[in-house]
């Protein structure tokens, strides 16, 4: 016959009373266990209070196995593949007492990723069986487990677990929302409402400087920084597959703001009006005109913020200068920066 068309049809009223024997009775105050209960400690076939002998495991396959053959209107495997089958099927059975797993669990699963764990947990008993019985022997266990999980349901402790694991589920879900709406920067647009006050305000305030040293008639104190800014060159190492015969190339010349793109952390030092405080402010006013991409500038005073009383302030508190037109929102510090 065709493999594809191996199946299984086996009525509620057959399958359920031989799962029930896979399982032992609830006694009295089933009903008031709070902790999760594993799948391997209700089994009736382990444990010190045996209910049901291997032997007797062996015969509920065999049962299983028969009921099925009979209920299909052509034999679905060889009268001599019957054992095998019977045998890998009770194999796979009772490794329902080798589950890590809870009865709630095990029905989250369903009753297909329950039947193969089920074939993991008793190391693939069907390896050895033919085409026909492996597929009869799937059907069959699918349709099992099926019944398994429908009969963990009808527990009367499964309701009630499952609603407290509901209960812990949502509150950990609700307890990560939470956590993700306080590291999200608000929808009402404090923040870009903030920011576009503020760079204009970094804008207007570094895009002058003070030329020292020129005496010139009716020469104002301040002049423009986009007419007075002159671009400090940086020099790059030459590579080491750069050199010829021995001979280094010689250094390449960049911009001093491009040669910043290029790291995150950045040093700069040098001699007294060597120019890094007119650099900082070129970085500052061409970063809040947008054309450094989105960052926003924090220009920082630091021997102004060293003679504090206090020491150097938190990043909360030195975001902006006291002059600033506004007060930022909550955490922009750290969701923004230059």
């Amino acid at each position: 016959m065709e493999a594809a068309s191996i199946g299984v049809k086996l009525a509620s009223s057959v399958v359920t009373p031989l799962v029930k024997k896979l399982f032992v009775a609830e006694g009295p105050g089933a009903g008031l266990v709070e902790k999760p209960v594993r799948v391997s400690e209700f089994v009736s076939f382990k444990g010190e209070k045996r209910a049901l002998a291997e032997k007797e495991l062996t015969k509920l396959a065999a049962e299983l196995v028969r009921r099925a053959v009979k209920s299909e209107g052509e034999r679905p495997l060889p009268v001599d593949e019957e054992p095998a089958v019977v045998h890998a099927l009770a194999r796979t059975l009772h490794s329902l007492g080798d589950l890590d797993m809870t009865d709630v669990q095990a029905v989250r699963l369903g009753h297909q990723t329950l039947a193969l764990h089920l074939r993991v947990a008793s190391e693939a008993p069907d390896r050895h069986l033919s085409l026909d019985a492996t597929l009869f022997y799937e059907r069959l266990l699918e349709n099992a487990c099926l019944h398994i999980l429908h009969f963990f349901t009808q527990r009367s402790t499964f309701v009630a677990r499952t609603l407290v694991e509901q209960t812990r589920r949502q509150s950990e879900l609700i307890a990560k929302i939470d956590e993700l709406i306080a590291r999200t920067p608000p929808t009402g647009g404090t923040d870009p409402s903030f920011e576009e006050r503020y760079l204009a305000y970094v804008a207007t305030k570094h895009s002058r400087l003070t030329i020292y040293g020129i005496d010139l008639v009716n020469s104002p104190e301040r002049w423009p920084l986009d007419a007075a800014y002159l671009s400090i060159q940086a020099l790059r190492p030459a590579e080491d597959n750069d050199t010829t015969a021995g001979i280094a190339a010689p250094h390449t010349t960049l911009p001093a703001e491009q040669a910043f793109a290029e790291h995150d952390l950045v040093l700069l030092r040098g001699v007294a009006g060597s120019g890094k405080t007119t650099l900082v402010q070129w970085l500052a006013v061409t970063t809040a005109r947008g054309e450094r991409g989105d960052r926003v500038p924090f220009v920082l005073p630091l021997r102004s913020l060293v003679r504090r009383p206090g020491g150097l302030p938190a990043p909360t508190a030195s975001s902006t200068p006291s002059a600033s037109p506004s007060t930022p929102p909550s955490r922009t510090a750290g969701r923004t920066g230059c």
